[in-house]
């Protein structure tokens, strides 16, 4: 990973893109020709480059950055109230504007055209990633979309709007969730007790949640509540979790794969937490809102704050809205509206591949932020549509780790590198290699990154921190 203090000598350009779309470009000495946009995080709200994160400014590519327009913290959207303008900047427009205008300095400067261009995001940036490939394809020639929050009306709207009201169906008490710690431990306990050795290692890493058939259900109160069973409110409310959210007896949005109950930035980050159980629930993405100089909202776990946001002022530009009273009955004809600019779930992808472009997505099992299934579910509404995209699109999800990054499984790739060469190459990846890091921030231990369908599993003998220890197995 790298650090503002590993920059290679570069000269820094920073601007205004229209009314208030800022950003921050970093042009390097000694330039290979190539481009890099990062993506942002959650509401943005200023200038975020998660690019820099893989040190492209050291192997010589011009990159850019921008706070897709508007200041705020990450977690908070009070600043698009009844602002039109600021919500297509943030939902396609400033990332768009941003890639124009840097496209054009990087020529200018080094006076010769650049030969490459390519985005990688994780996050909003895996959002913003998938909406470049969509409506502005001729932008970049390769694109990552890591852990996409693509569906911003029915997954961080809908789903997290049911998620609220099942953890704090008080909305005036919003110190423990209705699933304590306590719970969060019984269950968690009970799904690794019933699927850690599925993938032939015990490891506390769920390889394929999918093969596990885990029912919450199981633990049941037969009398008294205790710290050793569930109540029916607490079922309930874990059924929230896992099967997503249902309107007039749909599923909308799907729900989180099981593994994400004890890690600390799993469920009590942000799903379940509480004011009187978790701290620096505003720092909710290390490295994004650890950087704002803005305040977060008080909020008991990070959807919580994404929910209310999206719905109070993304949606109906009312700061009272309250998330206890509503009723999902109008859901549809109340999001028409925000969706056609903040939701990039077209699965056409024709012009953006007729380029040549290729598209990388990816996401963890252990991620209880953006969830995997949902990114399963845009990635099969891409093959259904046209198996041959298969070619030029690729899903990828890692076990064992958080939202992007850290959890106990490897998930350092240089994602950048492998886009790259991708694209160099036109050789599709069908596994990637993940790598722990130390405290260092150097390679300590690894595993492969299977294609999705495919999943790992551990080959019996050998060392569970050596990639060759695991095989790709399933699928397809």
């Amino acid at each position: 990973m790298s650090t503002e203090t590993d920059f290679a000598p570069h000269c820094k350009v920073t601007g205004i893109i229209g009314t208030e779309t800022r950003f921050e470009l970093l042009m390097p000495d000694v330039w290979n020709g190539k481009f890099v946009m990062g993506g942002g995080g959650g509401f943005v709200g200023f200038v975020i480059n998660t690019a820099l994160e893989f040190g492209p400014l050291q192997k010589g590519y011009a990159t850019v950055g921008t706070d897709t327009g508007h200041r705020g913290h990450p977690l908070d959207g009070s600043w698009a109230l009844n602002n039109l303008e600021r919500i297509v900047s943030f939902g396609h427009q400033a990332v768009h504007r941003t890639a124009v205008t840097a496209k054009a300095l990087i020529t200018g400067y080094y006076g010769r055209d650049i030969s490459r261009s390519v985005f990688v995001g994780c996050s909003r940036g895996g959002g913003q990633a998938l909406m470049e490939a969509q409506r502005y394809p001729e932008d970049f020639d390769g694109i990552v979309a890591g852990a996409p929050a693509y569906d911003w009306t029915r997954e961080l709207g809908a789903r997290n709007t049911r998620l609220n009201q099942a953890m704090y169906p008080d909305p005036d008490d919003l110190s423990v969730a209705t699933i304590t710690p306590a719970k969060q431990r019984l269950i968690g306990k009970a799904v690794m007790e019933q699927c850690d050795a599925l993938d032939g290692l015990e490891d506390g890493i769920l390889n394929n949640p999918m093969r596990c058939e885990f029912d919450v259900a199981s633990l049941a109160c037969d009398g008294d509540v205790s710290d050793s069973c569930l109540s029916k409110r607490e079922i309930s409310a874990a059924r929230a979790i896992y099967d997503g959210v249902r309107i007039e007896g749909k599923l909308v949005f799907p729900g989180f794969p099981i593994g994400g109950e004890l890690g600390p930035n799993g469920w009590a980050k942000w799903l379940t937490g509480g004011l009187q159980v978790i701290e620096g629930v505003g720092e909710f993405q290390e490295g994004v809102a650890a950087a704002s100089d803005e305040p977060a909202p008080v909020a008991p776990n990070a959807h919580f704050a994404f929910g209310n946001g999206v719905m109070k002022y993304l949606v109906f530009h009312d700061p009272d809205w309250d998330y206890s009273r509503y009723s999902f009955d109008t859901f549809f004809s109340d999001v028409a509206a925000a969706s056609q600019t903040l939701d990039a779930t077209d699965p056409n992808l024709d012009a953006f591949r007729a380029r040549g472009g290729k598209l990388l997505i990816t996401n963890s099992w252990g991620d209880m932020a953006i969830s995997p299934y949902g990114t399963i579910e845009y990635y099969e509404s891409v093959m259904e549509r046209d198996p041959a995209a298969a070619a030029d699109v690729r899903l990828m999800i890692l076990p064992g780790v958080d939202h992007c990054h850290g959890g106990p499984g490897p998930y350092w790739v240089n994602y950048v590198d492998v886009i790259d060469e991708w694209v160099e190459t036109g050789e599709a990846p069908d596994q990637l290699t993940a790598f722990w890091l130390d405290g260092q921030m150097q390679p300590d231990g690894s595993r492969p990154v299977c294609a999705h369908p495919k999943y790992l599993q551990y080959k019996g003998s050998g060392d569970p921190r050596d990639a060759s220890s695991f095989s790709c197995i399933g699928g397809q």
